[in-house]
């Protein structure tokens, strides 16, 4: 199990490359050619400066993390510790003791007395990741730290202060998961004080391409691969492909291609790609409220138009299964016959 505080633990994944260079060395590894995420990082000191809570929104493998450890290392509180939670798969029992600690003898198996990522992080920051998997009957506890600066550790009759500042993330739609009661509105309220909203890799234009070549000189290095650069073709596969794993898979698909391309250059046919995977609930959704895998309207048709209403090729350009398609397709009311006809006229 990796340690939580940062520095001690394992590296977040890298975010992006190249563009402007800043004088934080957190904010130096984000790199990027796109401008609105040079505005948002330029914006982060804004955030950090501030102890209001923060919710990142954003795919997997958009880079929430290092964004959460940049603020933290903005602020004024970087020489205290940065504490990490994932909140997925924890059951309320569990959930509550990580978060709030417990007692000797609080429950079967409490052997010693735990302090809980709240009191670890006195003084500095909690970063909850899978923030929408908290369970529900520990968000009332967390918002009452939210509002009073108090934890009751699991066993414990007194309230204890801490001092944190608590940064949040989720892939999920919030909003969606009110509405199912799966998700307390007041804790959504006391956490999306500050919002920022991560874009997908696929909407970064040619971000792709600059982080594909600095995976490959990593990863060519790593391995004592002769491997330069990319051939046109392969290119043209990258800009093309949807890319719904986001940069954590762009990194894995440069990885297998620098392990087992031929030759100085990587090939279109070195890519390989992960299977189409069913989309997950909540993670399906065109809107401001949250972060998306499907693309909007206007976007599909444009994608439909060029293959011509053909559903399965542009299923395979979006990384999803036809059944997927279909179903975005209902929901947008989208004629098929009139894009095919369409495309025989033009």
């Amino acid at each position: 199990m990796s340690r939580d505080v940062a520095g001690k633990g394992r590296p977040p994944d890298t975010l992006c490359l190249g563009g402007e260079a800043f004088e934080s060395p957190h904010i130096r590894r984000i790199f990027t050619c796109d401008r609105a995420l040079r505005q948002l990082l330029a914006d982060l000191p804004r955030f950090a400066r501030v102890d209001l809570p923060v919710l990142i929104l954003g795919e997997p493998g958009t880079g929430k993390e290092l964004i959460a450890e940049a603020l933290w290392a903005l602020s004024h509180r970087a020489a205290h510790p940065f504490v990490r939670l994932n909140c997925a798969n924890l059951g309320a029992d569990l959930a509550g003791s990580e978060l709030f600690g417990h007692l000797k003898g609080a429950f079967t198996g409490a052997d010693k007395t735990r302090a809980g990522k709240f009191k670890t992080a006195h003084r500095g920051t909690l970063f909850l990741d899978e923030v929408g998997d908290l369970p529900l009957p520990v968000q009332p506890r967390l918002l009452r730290v939210l509002e009073q600066g108090e934890i009751e550790p699991v066993g414990s009759d007194s309230s204890l202060r801490v001092d944190v500042r608590l940064i949040a993330a989720t892939n999920q739609d919030l909003p969606r998961l009110i509405a199912q009661g799966k998700f307390r509105q007041d804790v959504f309220d006391r956490l999306a004080v500050l919002v920022i909203q991560l874009p997908p890799l696929r909407e970064r234009g040619e971000d792709v391409l600059l982080l594909a070549r600095k995976f490959l000189r990593e990863e060519a290095c790593r391995y004592q691969r002769r491997v330069k650069d990319f051939a046109p073709a392969a290119e043209r596969r990258l800009r093309e492909y949807h890319w719904p794993g986001n940069i954590r898979e762009l990194k894995n698909v440069i990885t297998r291609a620098a392990l087992f391309s031929r030759g100085l250059l990587v090939r279109d046919t070195d890519l390989h790609f992960a299977p189409a995977r069913p989309d997950s609930p909540g993670q399906i959704r065109n809107s401001a409220e949250g972060p998306c895998l499907r693309p909007s309207r206007s976007e599909l048709l444009e994608l439909l138009g060029e293959e011509g209403g053909n559903v399965s090729a542009t299923a395979r350009r979006l990384g999803v299964c036809t059944r997927t398609m279909y179903r975005w397709l209902k929901a947008y009311t989208v004629d098929l016959g009139e894009i095919r006809t369409d495309a025989l006229l033009g």
